[in-house]
């Protein structure tokens, strides 16, 4: 290889190793905009101007491999904002403006308070504004250039001799899920009259409506010069809508004293919905049991944010086999964090399943607007009880001997959680026992009462020792005035040995019987 290979080898390899190291550059510069959000004031008048700034930038070279080297030569940093009152009748109140950076895309916005002249004459004036701000004009190597720069753009404001307005205050009470009333106060700055006046309340979202629309128009027909007037518009907020500020849009549309239809300048408007009311449930207790007549209790807290009037609690469950007596329970006012309690009285079939059940409910109340609404629905777990008897038995001097006859008593408890009445108990045996006096009465067992019944029954001759069964049933009305039979229940009837006591036996008593009769018939014939 000769000299002159080596050496383009070597410039190649140069040229490559300073492509590799290549280092990134930035060149440009910030471009930035003034408008008003507002251009439009009255002669008189104290306001605000609301400047609005928008860096668009400007990038003579950039890096697609380091962006973020653009946006840095793009930013005006340190920004400060003067406003001049140039020719315009007006005198600016505010001092320079310290905004820090301002990089491209999102705007910002400078407000100074100004005044108006008194004599000021209407029409169109250019007002200066004065922006000071520090950039990087190029980035290489890691090395910035900085300049400090200042730039004055200019904005036009318009003095003008009819009716402007000013919103001074709003008031508002709407709801998330339901329906409120937002009040609107809004002051005529200009200096003449506005007829015929259309006052137009604009929803920016859908959340935030005026019923199914999404503006709400009032009308006043003469509206003088430094007239305040406040409108009422019905805002219906969502069950989405979120406690957060929402944006609306006041315009009015007038006549002014000429006749000519003009209509203001959109004026921004935020609105907050409170919270939606919330109820809960606690504490709740049942009493529900298969074939009978229960209740579940729960407390109910309004856990506001708002005192409610003339609330009232609904059954909502739609359940096959459990029948609510009444499904509404009214409970009057409730103000926020106060509790009440409520009882709910059902009857249960047979066939209704025991276990844990899920029972719903609303709370129905009126709001602020007087309108009815409901709550979401408020979930509770009720336990529900196998069927269960409807009286338990507590048998007593239940034996009786071979041959004999006697008195048994029962003891009957009511095991239902509701009051039986007209009671009455049948008894049943099959031989060798036999029953004299098979039925009893009861007039009336609340909940746990007892009774004590008493029936006669025999033991025939050929009975043996050992325990027989007999049976009773009750036929009995509920709280409904509903008769139903009971279950069948059995009782044991122990036959014991005559001689063991229990009574005579049959054949004793005969024989007694006899020999007193043969006895006093001889009594009387010997005397």
């Amino acid at each position: 290889m000769n000299n002159r290979t080596i050496s383009l080898l070597l410039v190649v390899a140069a040229l490559v190793l300073a492509a590799g190291t290549a280092t990134a550059v930035a060149r440009g510069s910030p471009d930035i905009k003034a408008s008003l959000q507002d251009d439009t004031v009255a002669i008189g008048e104290e306001t605000t101007l609301d400047v609005v700034l928008v860096n668009s930038g400007d990038l003579d070279l950039g890096d697609d491999q380091n962006p973020s080297l653009n946006s840095e030569v793009q930013t005006a940093r340190g920004l400060t904002v003067d406003v001049r009152d140039g020719s315009a009748p007006i005198s600016i109140k505010t001092g320079t403006r310290s905004l820090g950076s301002l990089g491209t895309g999102a705007p910002t916005t400078a407000s100074f308070e100004v005044s108006v002249d008194e004599n000021a004459e209407p029409g169109t004036y250019d007002v200066p504004v004065v922006l000071d701000y520090d950039y990087y004009s190029r980035i290489s190597s890691g090395v910035r250039q900085q300049k400090s720069v200042t730039r004055t753009r200019t904005v036009s404001v318009t003095v003008s001799d009819d009716a402007t307005f000013d919103v001074t205050n709003v008031d508002s009470n709407a709801q998330v899920g339901s329906t409120g009333t937002v009040a609107v106060t809004v002051e005529n700055t200009g200096q003449t009259a506005a007829n015929d006046s259309d006052v137009t309340l604009a929803s920016q979202s859908g959340d935030l409506t005026f019923g199914e629309g999404t503006e709400s128009t009032r009308s006043v027909d003469s509206w003088a010069p430094g007239e305040t007037r406040t409108f009422r518009y019905d805002v219906t907020a969502s069950d989405d809508a979120q406690v957060d500020s929402y944006p609306f849009q006041l315009n009015v549309a007038f006549d002014d004293p000429d006749g000519v239809r003009k209509e203001s300048t959109d004026t921004s408007v935020s609105i907050t919905p409170d919270p939606e009311q919330e109820f809960s449930l606690s504490d709740v207790e049942s009493t529900l049991s298969a074939g009978e007549e229960g209740t579940i209790t729960a407390t109910v807290t309004n856990d506001g944010p708002r005192d409610v009037d003339n609330a009232v609690i609904k059954w909502v469950s739609d359940k096959e086999h459990i029948s609510p007596e009444e499904t509404e329970i009214a409970v009057g006012d409730l103000d926020s964090g106060e509790s009440t309690e409520v009882t709910f009285t059902a009857d249960a079939t047979d066939s209704a399943e025991a276990g844990s059940k899920q029972f719903d409910f609303v709370t129905s109340y009126r709001n602020t607007e007087d309108d009815r609404v409901e709550s979401d629905t408020l979930e509770a777990q009720a336990q529900v009880s196998p069927d269960q008897d409807e009286f338990s038995l507590d048998s007593a001097n239940t034996s009786v001997g071979i041959g004999q006859s006697g008195n048994i008593e029962i003891t009957v408890t009511n095991t239902r959680n509701e009051t039986l009445s007209d009671i009455t108990a049948k008894l049943f045996a099959s031989s060798p026992i036999d029953t004299d006096d098979d039925e009893a009465y009861i007039d009336a067992l609340g909940p746990g009462e007892s009774e004590t019944i008493t029936f006669s029954v025999s033991a025939d001759g050929d009975a043996l020792q050992k325990s027989y069964p007999v049976s009773l049933d009750f036929r009995y009305d509920d709280p409904d005035g509903d008769s139903s039979i009971s279950d069948t229940y059995r009782v044991p009837i122990e036959v014991t040995d005559a001689n063991g006591g229990g009574g005579l036996p049959l054949t004793a008593i005969g024989g007694v019987a006899l020999v007193l009769v043969l006895a006093v018939g001889g009594y009387m014939r010997f005397r």
